[in-house]
């Protein structure tokens, strides 16, 4: 078989999404454009979404009822989601006046920034370049294929007025300045973490992964190569066990250090690819499908949000019989409480976030997402250590086999 270790560990890069909205006429595309070009003299991974374009990701035939342009939209913005989370700079113009797809867009997207184009009515009267303007029975003015309860968005990152006051360029210009309005970035522990593994050379397996090796022997057929998809795989100690047990491995992890290391460690294996990737985001792993997919003290670094996001993914990687491994602190360990809250259950503590878990509502979410809980238990003694003996839960969660009629 070939080695697919994969040399070198290209720097992150978090894509972005501006998403330029406004009624027709309003010069969406015109900005969209300029600000295209401008950006494409730093960026090379520019992409503008506009008519046209759009028509050819989610097709032509849907209609302009209320309820199609409404899922028109959603599909534009799970569009953008998938592009910008692999660092792409996506600008997107549209009407899309609805407040649920703005929403989504503002929790979903990494990187989203909100452009609102106003425009008085009256000026776009005189563009109308689309007759979109009509006039109605009653001589009034009414916009074509637009609901007249349109929502117009409230909390846009900036509000321009393109009524020709202000030039084009100085429009591009105010864009670039903006900061997208997300929290929750992935990576906000990666030099906590690339320091950690400097220093923490231990390579012993956990007892977690002894316990997983244990069921994987005693289940798993002797005349077949087990696939497991480590998440947060750190400095290997346990992606290695795996590896020496004769599983095949993928180990997705933030810190370019202990990726860089892993991979010098294991060109001598057939099968062992090591990424330096966000777990919540890298959809291209979740392409794949594997037996088993482990998590041990990973679901700590991520907000609920990035969690549902990443429970679907894993569940996507999943085929029937495959397996999820969960071991994580939870809210009855010691540390729960120390240092400044910032949300339910999430901490920073000597600049470390850190979130614990309540196991019914990580069991309900599994079982929300069609999964079967083989094995769930809350207690110390699964990590103890001479330093230290936390409260952890441990779950198994199985995709269901369905049988044949």
């Amino acid at each position: 078989m070939c080695n697919f270790i994969i040399m070198g560990c290209e720097k992150m890069r978090h894509g972005r999404v501006y998403w330029i909205t406004g009624l027709s006429g309003s010069g969406k595309t015109t900005l969209g454009v300029a600000l295209y070009y401008k950006l494409r003299e730093k960026h090379e991974n520019v992409l503008i979404l506009d008519g046209d374009m759009l028509k050819l990701f989610v097709g032509d035939k849907v209609g302009y009822s209320k309820v199609e342009r409404l899922q028109r939209a959603k599909k534009y913005s799970t569009i953008c989601k998938m592009l910008a989370d692999q660092g792409m700079y996506v600008i997107i113009c549209t009407i899309a006046m609805y407040d649920e797809v703005r929403r989504w867009n503002r929790k979903n997207i990494n990187g989203y920034i909100e452009i609102f184009l106003d425009v008085p009515l009256e000026i776009l009267k005189k563009r109308n370049k689309k007759g979109l303007y009509a006039l109605s029975t009653d001589m009034k003015y009414e916009v074509v294929g637009l609901d007249n309860d349109v929502q117009y968005p409230k909390t846009p990152d900036i509000i321009l007025v393109t009524d020709g006051s202000i030039s084009v360029n100085e429009c591009v210009e105010k864009i670039e300045s903006l900061e997208p309005k997300m929290v929750g970035d992935f990576d906000r522990d990666s030099t906590y973490w690339n320091e950690y593994y400097k220093k923490n050379i231990e390579l012993k397996p956990s007892q977690f992964a002894e316990f997983m090796i244990s069921k994987i022997n005693s289940e798993f057929p002797k005349d077949k190569t087990p696939e497991i998809l480590e998440i947060g795989c750190g400095n290997g100690r346990d992606s290695l066990f795996f590896l020496k047990h004769g599983c095949n491995v993928t180990g997705i992890d933030a810190s370019k250090y202990a990726i860089d290391e892993l991979r010098k460690k294991t060109q001598a294996y057939k099968k062992a690819i090591f990424l330096c990737d966000d777990f919540v985001k890298c959809r291209v792993v979740y392409q794949s499908q594997y037996d088993y997919i482990y998590s041990r003290f990973t679901l700590h670094a991520i907000n609920d949000q990035q969690q549902d996001e990443l429970f679907s993914n894993i569940a996507s990687a999943m085929k029937p019989g495959s397996k999820l491994y969960i071991e994580a602190r939870t809210i009855h360990d010691d540390l729960y409480g120390q240092g400044k809250k910032i949300s339910k259950n999430e901490y920073i503590n000597n600049n470390h976030y850190r979130r614990f878990l309540d196991k019914e509502e990580i069991a309900s979410k599994l079982i929300g997402l069609g999964l079967e809980l083989e094995y769930l238990a809350e207690n110390r003694g699964f990590s103890r250590s001479q330093d230290s003996d936390p409260v952890l839960m441990r779950a198994v969660a199985v995709f269901p086999i369905v049988d044949k009629v």
